[in-house]
């Protein structure tokens, strides 16, 4: 097992699939599967664990709160034939198993390697473990609602109903961005910040398809996160990474 300290940055995906996807396009799979034998997939033959010693290790991010498992899913199948070497998700048993559900359907187009499942937890408050709520029934009916406008996420849905809002955050895609507060005209949007609970976490490390576990601390309060690490006990000794990412706010 190892253990990193992230830092982060951008990057252009390879791979591009153009070709639309369904259960009966034979042709449209032959299409991808061409596509990314020809484009040299490092995922063939370059293992994660190589990868972080090269320092060319690519990882997609899905949230450490979005939490819809179709789009999750989806993600995951792209991204696998794209060649990434570890996908990260929430701590979330739904999740994980969507993940490689999406990887599986992966090496079922195309017998790439598998990317690192990695799950991210927090000890303490943290803007990735976030997510907007309200009560429509706060909402004026006349309202613009911007906050609908401006989530990336699709993660607002309201409608009206006679003289009421129905509708709301829809809980699992939001991933706490933060765009919605601020534009609010009647400052009805909260936060609902939340840690992901250390025994939960420790039972999900401990299956056969996490290889790796994102730990989000501020550095600051040592405390909690020996809190944190100590409830996870040996579940990280099933792991093949613990990385520790140091937030600062």
């Amino acid at each position: 097992m190892a253990l990193s300290f992230y830092c982060y940055a951008s990057f252009k995906t390879r791979l591009q699939v153009t070709a639309q996807l369904n259960h009966g396009n034979n042709k449209g799979l032959e299409k991808v599967k061409n596509l990314v034998t020809k484009t040299g997939v490092p995922s063939i033959t370059t293992s994660p664990h190589e990868s972080l010693q090269r320092g060319n290790w690519v990882k997609l991010i899905c949230g450490a709160s979005f939490e819809d498992v179709v789009d999750i899913r989806n993600l995951s199948l792209v991204y696998t034939l794209a060649g990434v070497d570890c996908i990260d998700c929430a701590a979330d048993a739904s999740v994980v198993s969507a993940v490689n559900e999406g990887i599986e359907a992966a090496i079922g187009i195309v017998p790439v390697r598998r990317p690192w499942v990695m799950i991210s937890v927090n000890d303490d408050e943290d803007l990735h473990f976030r997510k907007a709520e309200f009560d429509p029934n706060d909402c004026p009916p006349d309202c613009s609602r911007p906050c609908e406008i401006v989530c990336p996420a699709n993660a607002i849905s309201l409608e009206n109903t006679s003289s009421l809002v129905k509708g709301g955050v829809v809980t699992e895609r939001c991933y706490g961005c933060g765009r919605c507060f601020p534009v609010c005209p009647y400052d009805r949007i909260r936060t609902n910040t939340y840690v992901r609970d250390a025994t939960a976490t420790a039972e999900l490390l401990k299956r056969d398809d996490v290889d790796a576990v994102e730990i989000h601390t501020s550095g600051r309060r040592t405390a909690m996160f020996e809190e944190l690490w100590n409830g996870l006990g040996d579940s990280v000794s099933y792991l093949r990474l613990v990385a520790v990412s140091n937030v600062d706010h």
